[in-house]
C-alpha cells in the first residue's frame, strides 16, 4: 500500500497548494492581480471540487488494485479465498461475458472455465470492473466497496462532505452548473472544513485497506 499512501499525501500537497493560492487570490493580494478576480476565485473554487473528487477516486482504486494485485501475486486461489472474494470473483467472471448476445453456450463455457480455475487451484485475478466503480464514489458507496471485500475501517468523521463533493462534480461534469457559479456561495471556510473531512475519511479508509493488505485479511484464517 506504499504507492497508495504516496500517492495520498501527493494529491493532498497538490489541494493544500492550490487553496493557499484562492486564498491569495480572494485577498486581493499583489501577488496575485487579473482584470477581475472574483471571478478567478468563483473558478477556481470550482477546480478545487474537482481536485478534491480526483482525490477520492484515485485514492480508493488504487488501494484496491493494489490489494487485487497482491491477492494474484500470492497466489490466493478461490479455496484460500474468504466468501466475500470468492463471490466478487466468481460474479466478475460471468459479467466479463455478460450481455445481451450472449447465448446459453457462451455461459457454459464461462460457467466450465470458472469450475476449471477452481479444480486447477489457479490464482485469482480481479481488474478494475470488479470494483464497480463508475465515478460516482460518496462516503456510502466506499463503505460499501469495503464492506463487500470486507475490508474493516475505523471511521472519525462521517464523511458526509462526500457527498457535496461529489454532486457538486457531477454538476459540473454533466454541465447542471458553470464554473463560476457551482460552490460560489461557499466561503473558503466551508471549503476548507470540506477538504479537511475529506482527507480524514479518505486517510481512515486506506488505514483499513493498509491492515487488509499487510495482514493478507482476504486469506481464510
Amino acid at each position: 500500500m506504499r504507492l497508495t499512501l504516496k500517492l495520498f499525501d501527493e494529491r493532498k500537497d497538490e489541494i493544500d497548494f492550490y487553496f493557499s493560492v484562492i486564498a491569495e487570490a480572494e485577498k486581493g493580494t499583489e501577488h496575485i492581480k487579473t482584470a477581475d478576480n472574483i471571478q478567478l476565485v468563483k473558478i477556481m473554487k470550482s477546480n478545487l471540487i474537482l481536485m478534491l473528487y480526483n482525490l477520492i477516486e484515485a485514492c480508493i482504486v488504487s488501494g484496491m488494485m493494489q490489494i487485487y494485485e497482491r491477492i494474484k501475486d500470492d497466489g490466493c486461489t478461490y479455496n484460500l479465498a474468504i466468501s466475500e472474494i470468492k463471490n466478487i470473483w466468481s460474479n466478475y467472471r460471468i459479467d466479463e461475458i455478460y450481455g445481451p448476445s450472449s447465448g446459453r453456450s457462451v455461459y457454459e463455457e464461462r460457467v466450465q472455465q470458472i469450475i476449471q480455475d477452481v479444480i486447477s487451484g489457479s490464482p485469482l485475478i480481479l481488474s478494475r470492473s470488479a470494483l464497480g466503480i463508475s465515478g460516482n464514489l460518496n462516503a456510502k458507496n466506499i463503505k460499501e466497496l469495503c464492506d463487500r471485500h470486507r475490508i474493516r475501517y475505523r471511521l472519525s468523521t462521517k464523511g458526509e462532505q462526500l457527498n457535496t463533493v461529489r454532486n457538486k462534480r457531477n454538476d459540473l461534469a454533466h454541465g447542471d452548473s458553470s464554473f463560476g457559479n457551482c460552490v460560489n456561495e461557499m466561503p473558503l471556510s466551508e471549503l476548507e472544513n470540506i477538504k479537511a473531512e475529506v482527507y480524514q475519511f479518505v486517510g481512515d479508509i486506506l488505514n483499513g485497506m493498509k491492515t487488509y493488505y499487510d495482514e493478507k485479511q482476504y486469506l481464510i484464517t
